[in-house]
């Protein structure tokens, strides 16, 4: 076994050796998950007991119709643009995750970007936590491409062996988990998740998957891509103390034998948040696609009732598509 990291890239953890590697996948440290084709071959097979109520519920996510933040990258704003894909502006540099505008085969977009893609522009660097097709999207990177030359692209270890024929000679800087990217204007943090990588049947884990945190000063955001539950979030939140917003997905969940060790539910995301010890949480991965059994609109309703129970509403921010939230 090897540990992999990025050597010209600083190190948060100083007894930090890398992701470990077997000369062809990346393992786990934590909590080993493998996609068993027995339990998808059990998914596609049973019925969904929310069947009826998943056709019935048409629900959507809203969208802005006002967007200044577009014309003024010195509005420091966090602004959700469906699914895991959020436009963040902090210390007058405009950040892009995991960009998808589009539909997927066999997977159609339920909610449009809402304004023109050549309106988004001037981003400096675009940030993509692992290689699965709806974080990372070639068709989306492409078009972006059209109307943007970022500084850098920031992506996990191995991720360059998918990307860098579609993104011509737009630098790729490759990080481990606890590594520091070399950007301006910002500091940009590589971190654990609980999650795996694939892009066809044979590249299993060939990529390292992760999520970011974003700082400047005081100001610190995190966005914790695809994730299950695990250690990681605690840990995150005592690294970095002081978070003001944290985005966690709370789509994606059921059924749990099939989703849980990769995606958090909605009241797994109220854990995770709690131990991450942010201020506000903005979900995500719900509303945009449809990807697992539950109902569209039932990770949007159930997030406000546990914030409700726990007395906790002021700390959850549901912006619509579109809609900036300050920073």
């Amino acid at each position: 076994m090897q540990y992999l990291k990025n050597d010209h890239l600083p190190t948060i953890l100083p007894d930090w050796a890398g992701n470990p590697h077997d000369g062809k996948r990346f393992h786990y440290i934590h909590e080993p998950f493998y996609p068993s084709f027995r339990s998808l071959l059990k998914w596609q097979f049973s019925p969904n007991p929310q069947r009826a109520e998943k056709k019935a519920d048409e629900w959507a996510p809203a969208q802005a119709r006002a967007f200044n933040y577009l014309q003024d990258k010195r509005q420091d704003c966090i602004v959700w643009l469906g699914h895991a894909t959020f436009l963040i502006q902090l210390n007058g540099v405009r950040l892009i995750t995991d960009p998808i505008f589009n539909g997927l085969p066999f997977l159609k977009r339920r909610v449009a970007l809402p304004f023109p893609l050549e309106q988004l522009t001037d981003i400096d660097y675009i940030l993509l936590s692992h290689d699965h097709r709806d974080h990372c999207d070639k068709r989306s990177i492409k078009d972006l491409l059209k109307y943007n030359r970022p500084r850098k692209i920031l992506a996990p270890l191995k991720l360059s062996n998918v990307i860098a024929p579609w993104v011509g000679g737009i630098p790729i800087e490759e990080a481990s988990w606890y590594q520091t990217y070399r950007t301006e204007g910002v500091e940009i943090t590589f971190l654990p998740t609980r999650h795996w990588s694939r892009r066809g049947l044979l590249d299993f884990n060939r990529v390292l998957w992760g999520s970011f945190l974003i700082r400047n000063g005081n100001k610190q955001i995190y966005f914790g891509a695809d994730s299950g539950m695990g250690p990681h979030f605690e840990e995150i939140g005592q690294l970095f103390p002081g978070i003001q917003y944290a985005m966690i997905g709370i789509g994606a969940y059921k059924p749990d034998y099939m989703m849980q060790p990769i995606h958090t539910s909605p009241i797994e995301a109220l854990q995770a948040f709690r131990q991450v010890g942010a201020e506000t949480l903005i979900p995500m991965h719900y509303g945009t696609y449809d990807l697992s059994d539950e109902p569209a609109g039932e990770p949007y309703r159930e997030i406000q009732r546990h914030f409700r129970e726990a007395g906790m509403q002021e700390m959850l921010r549901l912006p619509a598509v579109g809609e900036a939230v300050k920073v």
